[in-house]
């Protein structure tokens, strides 16, 4: 299980939102200044930046005995091989029909430009297919929260302190 801690933005009948904290390596790293995914990861304005970190868990991910607080500080949790899947159909499925689509040019003697822009077309709809099964994800790959680590009133009665 990879696991992650967040704060609980808001409850509802639904389910909650939930915060994640960023904890990544790129605060220690020292090629900071010159890598590629640091500035990345901080481009766009702070709504944009607060939505990438917001996470919406539905009542299924949420144990029945968790009386959940805005506020509260909880764990969270995903199975790993739901995260190796994902990885897969992120980075792998979409370049598979790419290269399906320039080998069968090759062999079959097809010009260059032909080639190209049919390994776009099959690339682009591997896009596709991949937003589409990520639509409506299973329950298997969904972030469930597993505890609460600091109720609320907890973090509360510590900074009024």
């Amino acid at each position: 299980m990879v696991e992650e801690r967040g704060q609980v933005i808001n409850v509802s009948a639904e389910g909650a939102v939930v915060a994640v904290v960023q904890t990544s390596a790129c605060q220690g790293c020292k090629a900071r200044q010159g890598c590629g995914q640091a500035v990345l990861s901080e481009w766009g304005s702070t709504d944009r930046q607060d939505a990438k970190n917001h996470f919406f868990i539905d009542k299924t991910g949420i144990q029945p005995e968790l009386a959940l607080r805005p506020g509260d500080v909880v764990r969270l949790g995903i199975p790993e091989d739901a995260l190796s899947r994902a990885a897969v159909w992120m980075y792998l499925w979409p370049l598979l029909p790419v290269f399906f689509v320039l080998w069968a040019g090759t062999q079959l003697s097809i010009p260059e430009p032909a080639q190209l822009l049919t390994a776009l077309l099959a690339g682009a709809a591997a896009v596709v297919v991949t937003r589409w099964r990520f639509a409506t994800p299973g329950q298997t790959g969904r972030p469930r929260i597993l505890s609460i680590e600091t109720p609320a009133t907890a973090v509360f009665a510590r900074e009024a302190g």
